[in-house]
């Protein structure tokens, strides 16, 4: 059945799979020069932001599958909670190729820092930088000290 047509109204038309991929598909990040110390350094802070939500957070995360369980029910802890309210403050980034930044950074719980000169490692995957899982497990492990059995496997214990 033919839906009825509206005067003056025009459904869009889309040209194939190209129309459909532009859409999903951004842009690769620079992976040398100043631009990519920048897109570390506003990839980094987004994932350690406490207002972004965490399915866009894992996205900045490398091989996140790996991880996507463990966040989703430690947030619903206090201690998981606390962690994903923290933010970080970039303080410097240091391109290493091939394809990995060191970052120097502080992570602040509301204005407080509770964290200084921290270092982490970011990685240059399938055009996008993202934080490295040894960051992360790094992060994991302090967070939750001794208590491996909340620790993902893929960090290891």
């Amino acid at each position: 059945m033919r839906s009825p047509r509206r005067p003056g109204v025009r459904a869009p038309r889309l040209a194939g799979k190209a129309a459909r991929s532009s859409a999903s598909a951004s842009p690769a990040q620079p992976a040398t020069g100043p631009a990519a110390a920048a897109a570390v350094k506003a990839m980094w802070q987004t994932f350690f932001n406490g207002a972004v939500p965490i399915p866009r957070r894992l996205g900045l995360l490398q091989d996140s599958q790996q991880f996507a369980s463990f966040v989703h029910s430690q947030a619903k802890t206090s201690l998981g909670s606390l962690v994903l309210a923290a933010s970080a403050k970039v303080s410097a980034v240091r391109l290493q190729p091939p394809g990995h930044a060191s970052v120097t950074y502080s992570i602040l719980l509301g204005r407080k820092t509770v964290a200084k000169n921290l270092s982490g490692t970011a990685v240059y995957t399938a055009g996008r930088w993202k934080v490295a899982v040894t960051t992360f497990c790094a992060l994991v492990h302090a967070a939750y000290g001794k208590k491996s059995n909340l620790i993902p496997a893929a960090c290891g214990s």
